[in-house]
């Protein structure tokens, strides 16, 4: 009888990622997964051929505002940088941080009240650039991401932000080098809200320092008024058309390279991307790959001149 769950899954020589050895760590180490949770995960680990045994990929649990329990994938950000390795045009990439931080306290809210908690803060704007080098561009991909965007005032921001805005800087620059290569791989865990990433789960695994999310609608929050009704419907609408206007002026700009990217990574209408955090992501990558392209063009025109 075949396995209802069945689900395309990539086996690779270096990970040996088989149907059976996903399927054993979800039962080893997440049983209470529903059908559908389950085969998001085997179809997410499959596709990039991620083993959860060698801590490449994870399958987090969390509890919605409404006290139903959603889930996270969640991947440790050094995947990036190996499946990097893997490329021939990778050369490397740098670090570089602009501003400080110096010791000092963060005003915590909790249900006793306000309490103050020892950590690193920001000398004023800090953030960090990472630089991805490819062989194959004369332009490398520089990323710069902020402190203050990103931080999620837990116990690894407060003691290791550096740390935390560095795997930031290079998954994102990592992701607009190589779009094709990282084309739908999960976003980290802190460009992520903490609680849909199951930070309590990873740290005591010891865990959360290297890890990354699957990308994830908003958990949902108790309903509006229905007062609010007309007004949601009408800020919605406003955002799904603005959506759309940049989705045209993006194809507008390469059209091939749009309708490609389209066919690659399997959209079949812009209409099925919903939430916010998903077409950031799309509009960001659908840029990369053109830029690329762009720079591609022009190595090609100078090399014949």
């Amino acid at each position: 009888m075949a396995n209802e769950n069945a689900v395309a899954v990539q086996t690779t020589e270096q990970n040996q990622v088989t149907q059976a050895l996903l399927l054993d760590y979800l039962k080893t180490m997440n049983k209470g997964l529903t059908e559908q949770q389950t085969k998001q995960f085997l179809a997410v680990a499959g596709t990039f051929g991620l083993n959860p045994w060698k801590r490449e990929v994870y399958a987090v649990t969390y509890k919605n505002k409404d006290g139903s329990t959603d889930m996270s994938i969640v991947t440790g950000y050094e995947t990036y940088i190996k499946r990097a390795e893997l490329n021939p045009n990778y050369d490397g990439f740098d670090i570089q941080f602009k501003g400080s931080f110096k010791q000092g306290k963060i005003t915590k809210q909790g249900k006793n009240g306000p309490w103050q908690v020892d950590a690193l803060v920001p000398e004023g704007v800090v953030s960090c650039v990472c630089t991805v080098y490819r062989k194959d561009r004369q332009h490398p991909t520089v990323e710069e991401v902020f402190f203050d965007e990103y931080d999620q005032g837990n116990s690894m921001w407060q003691s290791k932000p550096r740390t935390m805005l560095k795997k930031v800087a290079i998954v994102s620059a990592f992701r607009k080098a190589f779009p094709f290569d990282f084309g739908g791989m999960p976003y980290t865990s802190d460009e992520l809200p903490e609680n849909m990433t199951g930070a309590d789960k990873l740290n005591a695994q010891g865990l959360q320092e290297v890890s990354t999310a699957q990308e994830h609608p908003q958990p949902s929050t108790n309903q509006a008024p229905q007062a609010n009704d007309a007004e949601n419907e009408r800020k919605q609408a406003q955002k799904d058309a603005n959506w759309q206007k940049l989705c045209a002026d993006m194809r507008d700009r390469a059209p091939e390279v749009f309708d490609n990217f389209m066919k690659v990574h399997n959209v079949k209408s812009i209409a099925n991307i919903k939430d916010s955090a998903s077409r950031k992501k799309f509009l960001d990558d659908v840029k990369a790959t053109i830029d690329n392209a762009a720079t591609a063009a022009r190595a090609e025109e100078e090399a014949e001149v």
